[in-house]
């Protein structure tokens, strides 16, 4: 289009998403250059998220996008577009999947489906975990569960109706 666009789905959440994070890192006391980010979801909120996230000043080796795959890199081949090209992680070099790539993890976004983010890779993630489980109406984890598994995290949600 020869005119700008705001797209609610695309950069309105990554607004949202840049904003819960800063505040989220003031609370736990982290530096958004210094944390492991990875986000599943590979769509137009996903590739948003995590280019805000970038040009906010997060360090591009410690950022990792996943998509039904698994982690985007710059020698995959099947399910790649120019989109996710742009936010293919250049320190991996292998297949590596959404559990693999949450462990160490600071930050934990969901742009994706439903109870995707489990025990095992809530538990996997450093101290303090910030974890956005932004899919509609169900998201990645509920913050019941989120806060059973991972009593220190900060959880949010897209849902208005639950405690973020």
């Amino acid at each position: 289009m020869p005119i700008p666009v705001f797209h609610d789905d695309q950069h309105g959440t990554a607004i949202i998403c840049l904003a819960g994070l800063e505040n989220a890192l003031q609370i736990s006391g982290k530096k958004i250059d210094e944390i492991k980010i990875v986000c599943n979801g590979a769509g137009a909120a996903g590739i948003a998220c995590m280019n805000l996230i970038g040009n906010a000043g997060a360090n591009k080796d410690n950022m990792f996008v996943c998509d039904t795959q698994g982690v985007i890199w710059p020698g995959r081949e099947r399910g790649m577009n120019d989109f996710k090209m742009t936010l293919a992680n250049q320190t991996v070099t292998k297949d590596m999947t959404l559990d693999e790539a949450a462990t160490g993890a600071d930050v934990l976004i969901g742009v994706s489906v439903r109870d995707v983010f489990t025990e095992s890779i809530l538990k996997s993630m450093n101290p303090d975990p910030v974890i956005f489980a932004m899919a509609n109406p169900n998201p990645e984890v509920t913050p019941a569960n989120a806060r059973e598994w991972r009593p220190d995290c900060i959880i949010a949600t897209g849902r208005s109706d639950y405690p973020n």
